[in-house]
């Protein structure tokens, strides 16, 4: 009786060791795909004609602690195909919560998600509803596998099927020889205070009243200072409908990461930027050249102000030559609010 007891009391023991263990392993597992920082690698493609990306290694074992990011961009009226080649093996798990492939319809991390996959049986064809894929293969710091291999090509918007093929937009160019230079349709602008508006595309003859449009307004503000961002007008010829005209505020560059708003409905909020460089986009097909805006810059300095400076009263000092300007130029009309009281006296 002593000995089948103790003989119990070792398979029990040895039983809650192996379970034990098991335990650990994938708490282990957890806690370095968690913790230890991945290498980043990935890229941003846009050939004409489509194109092929890989996990890295392909077709040997990818290497571990990887998080690479693929950005795929159509050309406007145009969306995304995404094939899977048939040899693909990603370390399956449970909701493919350790190595996997996680794809998005658009251009970030946030876009709506399309599908996470993992396992050995390859993703199914995947299609965009607009000109961006983003998908981000991670792998962590075990049980490596061959990875993937993917072909991408391109194929006309739906929505856009009456619209016929979108004409090409004119791009930048160099005349070397006789120092001539063609602009893109690119604006430069800075110091205090500005006006951005679509009529100076227009004006400067950048593109006729026909032709599609994709302008930019970089403002750039005096050293140590930031902009604020206040529409006076706006609005969208084919409102709600953002692939066909759109206006969209950059906080830093003109990438797709440093994007802060985007408009395209009926109504365009005020955007304080955190850097000294706005970056101000129009886009605007063919049957959307009447959409219009007109936007007030500012630029600004935040607390305690200086001696030359104007405060006010929501965390930004102005420059003084702004005050009774005629133009709100703080989030709140402090600036404007006692010009009447300065005249009279």
């Amino acid at each position: 009786m002593i000995y089948g007891r103790s003989l119990f009391h070792i398979v029990a023991s040895l039983i809650i060791f192996h379970l034990s263990g098991a335990t650990k392993k994938g708490t282990e597992k957890q806690t370095t795909s968690e913790t230890q920082k991945s290498v980043q690698c990935g890229t941003w493609t846009k050939h004409a004609e489509g194109g092929i990306f890989t996990s890295p290694n392909y077709p040997s074992k990818y290497p571990p602690d990887r998080e690479c990011i693929y950005i795929i961009e159509a050309a406007p009226r145009q969306c995304i195909e995404l094939y899977f080649d048939e040899k693909y093996s990603i370390e399956p798990s449970w909701e493919c919560k350790f190595d996997h492939i996680e794809v998005r319809d658009g251009p970030f991390g946030f876009s709506p998600i399309i599908g996470r996959f993992c396992g050995q049986q390859n993703p199914p064809v995947i299609k965009s509803s607009g000109r961006f894929l983003w998908i981000k293969f991670f792998a962590d710091g075990e049980l490596e596998s061959m990875g993937f291999s993917a072909r991408y090509n391109f194929t006309p918007d739906p929505d856009f099927k009456d619209l016929g093929v979108l004409k090409p937009l004119p791009a930048p160019f160099l005349y070397v020889c006789l120092a001539f230079r063609y602009l893109a349709c690119e604006f430069e602008m800075g110091g205090p205070e500005g006006i951005v508006e679509s009529v100076q595309i227009m004006k400067e003859g950048k593109a006729s009243a026909s032709e599609a449009v994709d302008c930019k307004w970089y403002i750039r503000a005096p050293p140590r200072s930031k902009i604020y961002l206040r529409f006076l007008d706006y609005e969208m010829q084919n409102s709600n409908e953002c692939k066909r005209n759109f206006v969209a505020v950059y906080d830093g560059s003109s990438s797709v990461g440093d994007l802060k708003a985007k408009f395209c409905s009926t109504v365009a909020n005020d955007v304080m930027l955190r850097t000294g460089l706005g970056v101000i986009r129009m886009w605007a097909d063919e049957g959307s050249r009447n959409s219009r805006f007109q936007m007030l810059f500012t630029s600004f300095q935040e607390p305690p102000c200086e001696g030359n400076t104007f405060f006010c009263h929501s965390n930004m000092c102005i420059n003084n030559t702004l005050v009774c300007n005629g133009l709100q130029n703080c989030v709140y009309p402090w600036d404007e609010n006692h010009c009447k009281d300065q005249t009279a006296s």
